[in-house]
């Protein structure tokens, strides 16, 4: 893969930068939860075909930390059974999630047939089921309590809703309408991530983007490496506790 030249190697990151903020634009327009439009509690990303992070804007750390597990776990269960046109819809803790109101809707875009990226979008669901309305009860002893667990699941295929699926979930989650718009919001930022994606391809190639992803990672880790170098030789470790609602 060629190196690119540090001007360009700029320009292509802040394409995909870009790429996110624009999701997070979309999200924020047209979510029905008040959480996401009001309190903001969302965040995108981009990732790359394995799941590492290539780009985010100015998202929630605990959302997008644990975000590229969920992409590899969603690769790891369905990662053979991908098409154009696919969205996959998770929540699981277990998986890459984070509590169980926050639903990730990932979607695979491919170039020539082959997988490139993963934009994907993380948002506060007002309700997800549960024991109390919205999910979150102080008093729940287990994850039964907190709401409908969903395991990486393809909710739309090759372009086309899996309407069975998806009325499981509505079935089981309060204010059906409002959550219709909130999986609405999510599918539509990813779908202009898709094309933003597929125009800065067109303008520079995906060599080029694919190059940038590189040199990104390898950067990431140089200066990574070199901070942890800083510290001294030794044992560490760290705990800390933290109250629930």
């Amino acid at each position: 893969m060629n190196r690119l030249d540090p001007i360009t190697l700029e320009v292509v990151t802040e394409g995909m930068i870009s790429v996110v903020r624009e999701m997070r634009a979309t999200v924020f327009l047209t979510a029905r939860s008040v959480a996401i439009y009001e309190a903001r509690d969302f965040s995108c990303g981009l990732f790359d075909a394995k799941g590492q992070v290539v780009a985010q804007s100015e998202d929630i750390g605990s959302h997008v930390v644990p975000m590229p597990w969920s992409v590899e776990s969603s690769l790891k269960i369905l990662g053979d059974d991908l098409a154009p046109g696919d969205v996959i819809v998770m929540n699981d803790p277990y998986l890459g999630g984070t509590h169980l109101n926050d639903v990730t809707l990932i979607y695979p875009v491919f170039h020539d047939g082959e997988l490139v990226f993963f934009p994907a979008v993380r948002e506060h669901w007002a309700d997800v089921g549960g024991s109390v309305p919205g999910s979150m009860s102080g008093t729940a002893s287990e994850i039964y309590q907190e709401g409908l667990r969903i395991p990486p699941v393809k909710l739309v295929e090759q372009g086309e809703i899996n309407q069975a699926a998806m009325e499981i979930l509505l079935s089981n989650m309060r204010v059906r309408d409002e959550r219709i718009g909130d999986f609405n919001s999510g599918l539509a930022a990813c779908r202009t991530a898709e094309r933003r994606i597929r125009e800065l391809i067109s303008r520079y190639g995906i060599e080029t983007l694919l190059a940038g992803v590189q040199s990104n990672l390898e950067r990431s880790e140089t200066r990574m490496r070199a901070q942890i170098a800083k510290l001294p030789d030794g044992e560490y470790f760290y705990e800390d506790y933290l109250e629930t609602f």
